[in-house]
């Protein structure tokens, strides 16, 4: 674990200091790794208060606010560690740590009214699109699973007056939490708010918020070839990230959705093997036949000359 630690403080200061190499995916990869560990930790205590030393050490080696990816990344993953991890109180010492480095010491408001408004800065996170989606998904998952629970009775009205971080991350928290096909339900929020062309003004604002709703295809664009396309692609960047981590590839398919994921891909490989080599052998012994052929009636003719 301490490795996994270790990698993901490495990534940090790579987009601090080179992010030309920083490695979005594998990033991931690495804060998940570590993420993996924090609920076998509330049985094991002893190993717990270890790792909370280790993360304390790293998190005093630079001011948490170097970066706004160091700041996201230590403020979110300490606060879910204390909250899933520390069952006894003897945990929490890098969670002190950084919460007294905040202007607003609980969790809730301090999401709501400081990282989420900096998540929707334009610029933030280096207009890395993918690390501005993954960090709203993390603090809504945070919120549903620690927050107060979400307004069933939340109107267009009531959300046009909200502030702009403020919709992204109620609409994001909707989505964990009432499933992604809202727009199908004609009584939900989304579908209203598509249907008063909300969306479009909201997307209009900036880059981050129209790849956002794209992404979640709040935007009337009609365009389901492109939604396709963004999906494989999305998929694609997962995979090829996973085999650059050979860790990370190990414990992905120790998991249930990902290891099926990984073997029906091993299988599909398989039969196209199958199918493959065969019709290219049978080519190349057909090709060779016909070469010895022509070879063998040059000979005839030469002898027969």
């Amino acid at each position: 674990m301490k490795n996994y630690v270790e990698d993901l403080f490495k990534y940090i200061n790579t987009y601090e200091t080179k992010y030309s190499s920083f490695k979005t995916e594998a990033f991931f990869q690495t804060y998940n790794g570590v993420y993996t560990v924090f609920q076998p930790l509330r049985q094991q205590r002893d190993q717990a208060v270890e790792l909370d030393y280790f993360l304390l050490d790293r998190v005093r080696e630079n001011p948490l606010t170097t970066s706004d990816l160091r700041q996201f990344a230590v403020q979110i993953l300490i606060t879910y560690f204390e909250s899933e991890a520390d069952t006894d109180g003897r945990s929490n010492q890098a969670y002190s740590h950084c919460r007294g480095l905040r202007a607003v010491k609980q969790d809730v408001p301090f999401f709501e009214n400081h990282l989420v408004p900096m998540l929707c800065k334009p610029g933030s996170l280096k207009d890395n699109y993918q690390l501005n989606a993954f960090f709203l998904r993390e603090i809504a998952r945070f919120l549903n699973t620690f927050g107060k629970r979400l307004r069933g009775d939340l109107t267009p009205e009531a959300f046009n007056s909200m502030s702009d971080p403020m919709k992204f991350l109620e609409l994001a928290r909707r989505r964990q939490e009432l499933g992604e096909d809202l727009l199908k339900d004609r009584a939900s929020l989304e579908f209203h708010l598509l249907r008063i062309d909300s969306f479009t003004k909201l997307g209009s604002k900036n880059r981050l918020f129209k790849q956002l709703l794209s992404e979640w295809g709040y935007l009337k664009k009609g365009d389901f070839w492109a939604r396709v396309a963004g999906w494989f692609g999305e998929l694609f960047r997962k995979i090829k990230g996973a085999f650059l981590s050979g860790r990370y590839l190990r414990l992905i398919i120790s998991q249930r959705k990902p290891a099926y994921l990984f073997y029906s891909m091993i299988i599909i490989l398989f039969l196209l093997a199958a199918v493959a080599v065969p019709v290219l052998w049978s080519t190349y012994t057909d090709t060779k036949l016909e070469q010895l052929r022509e070879r063998a009636t040059n000979v005839e003719e030469g002898i027969g000359g």
